[in-house]
């Protein structure tokens, strides 16, 4: 996973849909304090950070980027506000997926016929590695926005 700062403000935010918890934008425009603009399409935003994320909103916004997902987990005003959320509830469906596959083996295995199904098994190693990095992922995007703590983005 890598995860990424932008200085700047908020030009535009197209909502696409909000539900469970999570807000998917179609888009989100960043006009980056001396840089230009930036684009960020299909970004999945925790509803508490999502609630920040309006045109004229400025600051400073930690993004993140692991496997197809990417979006935005916290922010930081001029004004004090510190937000913090990510969005990653992958890891539940890669949890999921994991104990499904299981089960699957251990009912071919046992009940069926004795016979290891090879798509359970490559199925259940992604479900592992998925697990694995989406919980780094997470990690790491909580040190970035923990590691900046004291920054005050200028008024």
């Amino acid at each position: 996973m890598s995860t990424s700062i932008i200085d700047g403000s908020i030009e535009a935010a197209d909502l696409k849909r909000a539900k469970g918890g999570a807000t998917i934008f179609r888009s989100i425009t960043f006009q980056q304090t001396g840089v230009g603009t930036r684009t960020i399409r299909n970004a999945v935003v925790k509803d508490n950070v999502a609630a920040e994320l309006v045109p004229g909103t400025h600051g400073r916004f930690y993004l993140y980027n692991a496997f197809d997902l990417k979006g935005v987990h916290g922010i930081r005003t001029p004004g004090g506000r510190d937000v913090y959320g990510f969005a990653g509830n992958n890891r539940k469906l890669f949890l999921i997926l994991g104990i499904f596959n299981c089960v699957w083996i251990a009912l071919r295995v046992l009940v069926i016929d004795g016979h290891v199904p090879m798509l359970a098994v490559l199925l259940l190693v992604l479900a592992a590695v998925g697990f694995v990095f989406m919980g780094k992922g997470e990690r790491e995007a909580k040190a970035q926005f923990d590691d900046d703590a004291g920054y005050r983005p200028p008024v």
